[in-house]
């Protein structure tokens, strides 16, 4: 199958799960860990990436943290109009972070919550986050799962993929050096957390 045809096949899926997806209070909570690790304040902006029908959205507004600019990405549209059902307001593309995409510029975040199992190019996420950020931007990748009880979730739902769900922390590091990102900080205790700090 190729990546192309995988990809249709995930956003048929997303579009049919998404009048269902729940945005549950474990779920937002779960949220907050990741916003609080990325140190986001009211009135800096975030690009969320594979945003989903919104729990980056319901996470910010418990922490009452206003970005300055919010951008939601999504492959599924069906997923980003649910998004829009709570936060009319919510700017959104319906986009695929691993092509090439257009000049998105002057983020203080992009972030990668919970979906990180559904990319195969790698490089195309830290170039297209490189070229999304402020000079001294943060690119998170993170997940409320550690490595280790996401590897075991995929096991018992018989979700098989050629690559481990999360890649190694070997590959994010020459990535993120390779797209001149530091220092990267990786966390994989109560949730899988990586970050880098884009050098400008």
């Amino acid at each position: 199958m190729t990546m192309n045809e995988r990809k249709e096949i995930e956003i048929e899926r997303f579009n049919t799960l998404a009048p269902v997806w729940s945005n549950s209070d474990e779920a937002i909570g779960q949220a907050e860990k990741a916003v609080k690790a990325l140190g986001m304040q009211s009135g800096q902006s975030l690009m969320d990436v594979a945003s989903g029908s919104g729990v980056m959205l319901h996470a910010l507004k418990k922490l009452h943290i206003a970005p300055s600019r919010y951008l939601a990405m999504d492959i599924s549209l069906a997923m980003l109009e649910e998004l829009r059902r709570s936060f009319p307001e919510a700017e959104t593309i319906c986009a695929d972070f691993e092509s090439p995409l257009a000049y998105h510029p002057g983020f203080d975040y992009v972030l990668i919550y919970n979906s990180i199992p559904h990319f195969s190019d790698l490089d195309m996420l830290f170039a297209n986050a490189k070229r999304s950020l402020l000079p001294g931007g943060t690119f998170m990748i993170a997940h409320s799962r550690t490595r280790q009880g996401l590897k075991e979730h995929h096991q018992r739902i018989g979700h098989i993929r050629e690559r481990p769900p999360i890649p190694a922390d070997e590959e994010l590091a020459d990535l993120a050096a390779k797209y001149a990102f530091d220092p990267v900080v990786t966390a994989d205790d109560e949730f899988f957390c990586f970050s880098c700090r884009s050098k400008g």
